[in-house]
């Protein structure tokens, strides 16, 4: 007798499964975790039923199934698919159709202009570039290509001795430009040193040695400077003997 109850009551759980499956199945993009969880309880409670049947029990017959006790069933969902609204061709070429753009406004042209008369007074001429002149008061009467320093002391500023070594034939590398080649350093102290703080003194004669075209040419120029600037005095001598040896790197 107990395995006949416990095939009716397995018998009522089917049915209670296939019910909740139509349910389920109904809507399968949306399975409530309450219907996943009473479904898991109707196949365990399934489960256990089948292990306490004995083997070689019969399934109960029923003279009126249905007088058997009706289980409740679980709402059924209702499902209502979305409505699928056809658009006709005519609209959908109006619609996927490009916006045109809009036409910009013409641009007018411009008039033409008459001819300027041409002006009868001539056009005026660039001016020549002024020919730089030496640095001591631009004094026209300077003729500063002779060199015969009175003074054998400014005469000795220009005695140079070939180089011995390596070091000294590196710092002895010729220079193309003198504006260019001097450090700030060694502009400051040649300025303040030799050309009476005159920063445009010592640009002018820089830019004025660079035109010469051997030592001898220079030799006048810097023999002036050095008696105008007092270059043989004890603390300017070593700085003017450098100054004359960069300017003989120029005519190397």
């Amino acid at each position: 007798m107990p395995s006949h109850m416990n095939l009716k009551q397995a018998n009522i759980l089917l049915d209670k499964i296939n019910a909740l499956y139509k349910s389920i199945s109904m809507d399968e993009n949306a399975i409530a975790s309450i219907e996943k969880d009473l479904m898991l309880s109707y196949i365990k409670q399934l489960y256990e039923l089948f292990l306490q049947l004995e083997p070689g029990s019969a399934p109960p017959r029923t003279e009126n199934p249905a007088a058997a006790p009706q289980e409740i069933q679980p709402p059924k969902r209702t499902y209502k698919p979305p409505r699928i609204i056809e658009i006709p061709d005519a609209l959908k070429s109006t619609s996927q159709s490009p916006t045109p753009s809009p036409i910009p406004d013409p641009v007018p042209r411009p008039e033409p202009q008459p001819n300027p008369e041409p002006d009868p007074r001539p056009e005026p001429q660039p001016p020549r570039p002024e020919t730089p002149t030496p640095p001591q008061a631009r004094n026209p009467e300077v003729k500063i290509e002779n060199f015969n320093p009175a003074n054998k002391e400014i005469a000795g500023l220009f005695e140079f001795r070939a180089a011995s070594d390596l070091s000294e034939k590196l710092s002895e590398r010729p220079v193309n430009d003198l504006t260019k080649a001097l450090a700030i350093n060694d502009r400051l102290l040649y300025m303040n040193e030799l050309f009476g703080k005159d920063l445009n003194t010592l640009n002018d004669t820089l830019s004025l040695l660079n035109k010469y075209d051997n030592m001898d040419q220079a030799k006048g120029l810097l023999a002036k400077l050095a008696g105008q600037y007092n270059w043989i005095d004890e603390e300017r001598l070593g700085i003017a003997k450098d100054f004359i040896k960069l300017v003989r790197r120029r005519y190397v």
